[in-house]
């Protein structure tokens, strides 16, 4: 009998955070859309990742872990496509968390723009409370000016064949996932915006020594919040654009002025077949590479050799 192919694939990498990956895993599972298989691959994780996977008993989720660390999600991702059998691919983060129609959401996307990739917006949690929104553009389709975490993206399956497979942070002088991005957007892929907050992201990133740390308590909130508030949506925009309004008016002229220099700025970079995000790279860091041991060194990880 022929296998059941499903119309997602979930690709999830992780490394030995086990508390947050719960809550990644059990946002995937309240998804309105139900014909996904998650597929979570380990960076050879040595805590309990495997248990927490199999604490679902869903036969949709399974579980691979690899012998040797990668250092960056790229890695797992690669491996998680490889057993990936969806037509369309979708990432997520194991410290963020999707909305319930977040699948729903980006598939009717899909279809109604007719693009290769599309990506859906996000909430970005800070650990002070001023939280932002991820992923907004000028245009409805893309164009590398901001950073996009993987997220928010759906792409189908042909896209990472033509692409290619995520590169290991030394061989790029940007972020990998920005630089899978790129690569597509340069191959001419249509990839398109679809403006709706369907991801609410907690970036380890923004919180130094967080590996270490091993804190879960901001995605346990968060994620009892989605399930519990009728209203959790519109009381986060609406504390969003609360703080908006109190900076715009405490009238700082620097903050445009700067924000006026970097446009100027990517727009001249993209003229020239830079992506904003390799220019700051380039000025930022100098030489791939370096931008992975600074963001482990900040997390509470060992600089890859």
């Amino acid at each position: 009998m022929e296998l059941h192919s499903p119309v997602v694939s979930v690709i999830i990498a992780t490394y030995n955070r086990s508390q947050v990956l719960h809550y990644a895993i059990a946002s995937v599972i309240h998804s309105t859309f139900t014909d996904w298989e998650l597929i979570v691959v380990g960076d050879a994780c040595t805590d309990d990742s495997e248990s927490v996977v199999r604490f679902f008993k869903d036969p949709r989720i399974r579980f691979f872990n690899l012998k040797e660390n990668f250092g960056d999600q790229g890695g797992p991702n690669n491996e998680g496509f490889r057993h990936a059998h969806g037509r369309y691919i979708a990432y997520l983060s194991h410290d963020d968390l999707w909305m319930p129609d977040h699948l729903e959401t980006a598939l009717r996307g899909m279809k109604d723009t007719g693009a290769d990739f599309v990506t859906t917006l996000g909430v970005s949690v800070t650990q002070t409370g001023q939280n932002t929104i991820l992923g907004t553009l000028a245009k409805d389709c893309f164009i590398p000016t901001k950073g996009i975490p993987a997220s928010v993206w759906l792409l189908k399956r042909e896209v990472l064949e033509e692409v290619g497979p995520w590169r290991h942070p030394r061989e790029c002088i940007m972020h990998p996932s920005q630089d899978i991005i790129f690569r597509a957007w340069k191959q001419g892929k249509r990839i398109c915006t679809i403006p709706k907050i369907t991801v609410i992201a907690l970036p380890a990133g923004a919180r130094p020594g967080i590996y270490a740390i091993r804190e879960s308590g901001e995605n346990k909130m968060y994620f009892e919040r989605m399930q519990q508030e009728p209203n959790f949506l519109e009381r986060e925009l609406l504390s969003i654009v609360c703080q908006t309004a109190l900076k715009d008016a405490e009238l700082r002229i620097w903050p445009y002025i700067r924000r006026g220099l970097g446009n100027f700025l990517r727009r001249g970079a993209l003229k020239l077949g830079i992506t904003p995000a390799e220019l700051y790279s380039l000025l930022y860091y100098r030489r791939k590479g370096k931008s992975i041991n600074r963001w482990r060194t900040q997390i509470g990880l060992s600089k890859l050799k």
